[in-house]
């Protein structure tokens, strides 16, 4: 079981209100798949390694963005470029995939391939999280996130250069994301919200 009283030894601490919903799902007779977009965070492999896991760390979010916002570069160009950068296994599927919020930092066209990269390797109960933004006339910090405990995100401002941000109201995500819902959202400090990601059942088809 996770330890939910886990001593706060990070200072940049978020409180989460959907780490549980995220979570609730672990089984002591079953191995979670989770897939974590952004760096490898100390703190995450801390707290998973409480559980039975395979986590796969993929780093993407600090890669060069740019590329896949490419808006010369076509659809099936682009669905090329993320299946060589993701390279995932032949059968593999994620129970949770911690998004972040990468997806404030790709264009819709560069979502759409994302996720036909991705979508193939979720089930019909596999949950997600995202951070996205607040108010779309504000900035947000780039950061690296990771999980602190069940109730907690840490997050340490990133060191390296903001990419250009994609400003979209929660209509617009909603409909980006198809094959994903948004089931709950909840406020973070920061001008950032989070938010619970589920399978679509409405569009229970991959891409």
């Amino acid at each position: 079981m996770i330890d939910t009283e886990r001593p706060n030894v990070e200072i940049n601490t978020l409180s989460s209100s959907l780490l549980v919903g995220l979570f609730s799902q672990i089984n002591e007779n079953k191995t979670l798949s989770v897939l974590d977009m952004g760096l490898a965070a100390p703190t995450t492999v801390s707290f998973l390694g409480q559980t039975k896991c395979r986590l796969q760390f993929s780093g993407f979010i600090n890669s060069d963005l740019k590329l896949y916002n490419n808006e010369e570069i076509v659809h099936a160009e682009k669905v090329a470029l993320f299946k060589k950068a993701l390279n995932f296994q032949a059968g593999t599927k994620f129970d949770i995939v911690l998004f972040w919020d990468l997806f404030c930092y790709l264009s819709k066209s560069a979502i759409a391939a994302f996720l036909e990269v991705l979508t193939p390797h979720l089930h019909s109960k596999t949950r997600a999280h995202s951070i996205g933004l607040l108010n779309a006339r504000q900035q947000m910090a780039y950061s690296d996130y990771g999980i602190n405990s069940i109730s907690q995100l840490w997050y340490q401002p990133s060191s390296t250069i903001q990419p250009s941000i994609y400003a979209y109201s929660r209509h617009d995500f909603s409909r980006i994301l198809r094959y994903l819902t948004i089931d709950r959202s909840c406020l973070l400090s920061g001008n950032r919200v989070e938010n619970l990601l589920m399978i679509n059942t409405q569009d229970n088809q991959p891409i």
